[in-house]
């Protein structure tokens, strides 16, 4: 483009004899680029092969329009940056500071041949030399840094997986996404071992399978993490972050057995490597596929690594949370269910002695009905609890409280009354749970421990916060050894499992317990 347009001002604009003078010079090297264009459009191989040789010719054909036409005050001396730009973002700094030599070198030496030809002016062509040499500085800067500029492919919208849906296949369609692939395969496995589980997509459709061999063959020919290969043709092409091309036959690198058996003809593998596995993405049928896709392969294989990282982490939270709502369900099962039913059984056995001496059950029986028929309507609450929305009302949680402390009055014999500082607000359901089985264990430790009379509990919520305030009449803990009294440990254990905090000042005649727990943020 650059040769066929100066072709075309020459021709047709007022030129000098020297510029007249570059006809078959421009018309030559405009036909080696057509013919260069033409063997490379389609040829990634062919094109890293010429590389070199095309950058030489290119600074030779500048060099030469730059002194073959107006000498050093010529406007093609301007073009020197292509050659430059070429190597900055063909290869890296250190191909681009070797170019920006070799130019500068040139133009000095026809600098210093042309110094004693008629007008010449030392100061332009200084000046222009050191444009040359800044403009030079700036493009290896560029050559250093742009691999920081490359597009990297985000992972952010990877919410979780549908239902029955593979990990594998998932990340594989990122990567199917982000080259337009038609085919590709995702192969992981133990790091140390050959990646045998896969899954692959070809002509859209997709599948799972298991490799029986290793795909690729010799684990150093990826020691760049990303290689183009051609199997028809046995080549392969791969190049380190700051280095040069290298060339190897694709059978050395892959195996080409297994090749054939997934329909591998020419494309990408990339290295993946997560926490857990490590393997390969393997792409084919990529349009207009490139050298520039060993840099996007690094990319690919590192967004594939991330995406399969997050969702081995959200399983593992999710086992998490399995595994804490089971202690929590076990827990609180224990602590009402299970309580209440050997409580039960000690009330059976006693009925049984007292009818086998002749004594009248039958109120004993009607309040051991009323007992069960009330601890059934505590399970049924818990099971509606479970079903609700994520958060209750304040209003609603105060209403459920206040019926759990009069049937907790009935059976200890003790006067609990529950009040709240306001309303309006809500409480995550998780809380309401725990909110109940707290206030079972603390009226059972006043009446148990410092035989307490009255209970008041006040409930209120501050600044993302849930205070609890427990206030018995009961005769309170004795200090031992002039150290503060310790929380009740079941107590204290179900507030921190909450993330809450916990306050007990107790002294004779009165004990107050504060608990507070958070209702949202990164504490709750």
């Amino acid at each position: 483009m650059l040769a066929t347009t100066l072709f075309v001002i020459i021709m047709f604009g007022r030129s000098s004899t020297e510029l007249t003078q570059t006809y078959p010079f421009l018309i030559l090297y405009a036909a080696w680029a057509v013919l260069i264009a033409m063997v490379t459009w389609k040829n990634w191989w062919l094109d890293a092969r010429l590389s070199f040789l095309t950058h030489g010719v290119d600074m030779a054909v500048f060099t030469g329009l730059a002194f073959s036409s107006t000498g050093w005050s010529s406007p093609f001396v301007l073009f020197f940056i292509l050659p430059l730009l070429s190597a900055a973002v063909r290869w890296s700094w250190r191909e681009t500071a070797l170019t920006a030599t070799v130019l500068i070198v040139l133009f000095m030496i026809g600098g210093f041949i042309l110094s004693g030809s008629v007008g010449f002016e030392l100061q332009r062509f200084v000046l222009r030399a050191a444009n040359l040499l800044i403009l030079t500085l700036l493009l290896i800067w560029f050559g250093v840094h742009q691999r920081f500029a490359r597009t990297f492919l985000q992972a952010d919208d990877f919410d979780g997986l549908a239902e029955n849906e593979n990990p594998l296949g998932r990340a594989l369609s990122r990567a199917l996404q982000g080259t337009q692939a038609t085919s590709g395969a995702l192969l992981v496995g133990p790091p140390g071992e050959d990646p045998s589980d896969g899954f692959a997509v070809v002509d859209g459709k997709s599948r799972s399978f298991s490799a029986e061999r290793a795909l690729v063959r010799d684990t150093t020919a990826l020691a760049d993490s990303a290689l183009l290969f051609d199997v028809p043709r046995n080549r392969a092409l791969t190049r380190a972050p700051e280095g040069r091309f290298r060339f190897l036959p694709a059978s050395a690198a892959i195996d080409v057995g297994e090749a054939h058996e997934l329909g591998l003809t020419q494309g990408l593998i990339a290295e993946v490597r997560t926490g857990a596995q490590q393997g390969w993405l393997v792409l084919w049928d990529i349009p207009d596929l490139s050298t520039d896709y060993i840099d996007v392969g690094r990319e690919l294989g590192s967004t594939t690594g991330a995406i399969l990282d997050r969702h081995i982490l959200l399983s593992a939270i999710e086992s998490g949370a399995a595994a804490r709502t089971r202690l929590s369900l076990a827990r609180d099962v224990h602590d009402s269910i299970v309580q209440f039913l050997a409580g039960a059984a000690f009330r059976v056995e006693a009925i049984k002695r007292s009818a086998k001496g002749g004594a009248s059950v039958g109120s004993e029986l009607d309040e051991l009905k009323r007992l069960l028929v009330e601890e059934q309507g505590e399970i049924r609450g818990f099971l509606m609890a479970l079903r609700r929305d994520r958060e209750l009302e304040l209003a609603d949680a105060l209403e459920e409280l206040r019926a759990l402390a009069e049937r907790l009055s009935q059976q200890w014999s003790v006067d609990c009354s529950v009040s709240a500082d306001g309303e309006h607000g809500s409480i995550p359901i998780r809380l309401q749970l725990d909110l109940h089985q707290m206030l079972r264990e603390a009226v059972a430790n006043a009446v148990r421990h410092g035989g307490a009379k009255r209970i008041d509990v006040e409930l209120s919520v501050d600044n993302d916060q849930l205070r609890l305030h427990v206030k018995d009449n009961g005769s309170g803990f004795a200090k031992a050894n002039g150290e503060d009294v310790a929380e009740p440990w079941s107590l204290k254990e179900r507030v921190e499992r909450a993330h809450g905090s916990i306050q007990l000042v107790s002294e004779p005649g009165s004990t107050n317990i504060l608990i507070r727990l958070p209702l949202a943020g990164a504490a709750a």
